[in-house]
C-alpha cells in the first residue's frame, strides 16, 4: 500500500480546523511521534526576541524503558519568511534527575529563565489532554496542575 501524503488542515475534534503552526496542532503533531503516556516534561519556550523568524519553542522529554529521559525540541522551520513546519530533534539522553539542570543551562545561555513555562506530564494522559485543551482555549483557561494562569 502506497502512503498518501495530504494537505489538509488538523481539526481539534469539533470540526474546526487550526492553524499548523498554532499550539495546539503542534501538540497533536507531537503526540503523534511520542504517545502522551510516554512524555515526562514538556517546556514552553517564547520566541527569541534576538533570532529572526523565530517562533514559540518546545523542549519535552520522553519516559525512557530503564526511567532515563530523551531530550527533544519541537520549532516551527521558516520557509519564505512564515513557519511552515515543525522540526523535532532528540538531542540526547540523561537520567531523569540530571534534565532539570540541563533545562536551566539551556534558559541561562537563552537569557529567559523567567519566561520558560514548565508543565509537568509524567505520562499523565490526563495532564496531557489538559495541556492540549488549554492551548485551544484563548483566555481563562487552567493549567494541567489545575492552578488559574
Amino acid at each position: 500500500m502506497d502512503a498518501k501524503v495530504t494537505k489538509d488542515l488538523p481539526h481539534v475534534g469539533n470540526g474546526a480546523t487550526v492553524d499548523p503552526g498554532s499550539r495546539a496542532a503542534r501538540l497533536g503533531d507531537l503526540s503523534r511521534r511520542i504517545p502522551p503516556p510516554r512524555i515526562a516534561d514538556v517546556w514552553l519556550f517564547p520566541p527569541l526576541p534576538q533570532v529572526e523568524d523565530s517562533s514559540e519553542f518546545f523542549l519535552f522529554t520522553s519516559i525512557l524503558d530503564d526511567g532515563g529521559r530523551a531530550l527533544y525540541s519541537a520549532r516551527m522551520a521558516p520557509a519564505n519568511g512564515t513557519p511552515s513546519h515543525q522540526v523535532v530533534v532528540e538531542h540526547g539522553r540523561a537520567p531523569a534527575n540530571r534534565v532539570p539542570g540541563l533545562v536551566a543551562g539551556l534558559q541561562k545561555r537563552l537569557g529567559q529563565p523567567a519566561a520558560v513555562r514548565h508543565i509537568p506530564i509524567e505520562g499523565d494522559g490526563a495532564r496531557w489532554e489538559a495541556l492540549v485543551e488549554q492551548s485551544q482555549e484563548a483566555t481563562g483557561s487552567v493549567d494541567p496542575d489545575g492552578q488559574d494562569r
